[in-house]
């Protein structure tokens, strides 16, 4: 059995055991509560720099939005003031076609009228041959009966 030294010597080796477990295990609580802070802090951290992020890109969306307004605008202004000018090409355009197809018609009016007068002299030539009985010269002296400036 043992005395009454040894059992107040145990007793007290059973409280500091006691004591230590006691403190063993407010450590564990707080490590826990610390652990559970820095989580905390880390996902505050995290939420700022997102919010940090989420700003700058703010700033630069608008400054795109901006800068295309700025584009769109710009592009209106030289649209509107080419515009003009494009109408009065295409009405040019038009008047240079219309003109040219009058002339082409001309030209076929000029040419069938000439293929004509071909016809005719080549006629009349061989109905003199036959009345002289002799060949006529056939050289081609160029007459101009058409205006210089239709062609």
């Amino acid at each position: 059995a043992p005395t009454f030294a040894e059992l107040f010597e145990i007793n007290d080796l059973k409280a500091q055991s006691q004591a230590k477990d006691t403190v063993i295990l407010k450590l564990r609580e707080k490590l826990q509560s610390l652990t559970g802070d820095v989580k905390e802090r880390k996902v505050k951290r995290e939420i700022e720099e997102i919010e940090t992020l989420n700003i700058e890109l703010d700033h630069r969306v608008t400054k795109l939005v901006a800068k295309n307004e700025h584009l769109k605008q710009t592009y209106k202004q030289l649209y509107d003031s080419i515009k003009p000018s494009r109408v009065r090409s295409k009405e040019q355009c038009d008047d240079l076609i219309s003109q040219f197809n009058l002339k082409s018609a001309e030209i076929s009016d000029l040419n069938a009228s000439l293929q004509e007068k071909v016809l005719v002299i080549t006629a009349l030539k061989e109905s003199l041959s036959k009345l002289k009985g002799k060949d006529v010269v056939n050289e081609v002296i160029p007459l101009h009966s058409i205006d210089p400036e239709l062609l």
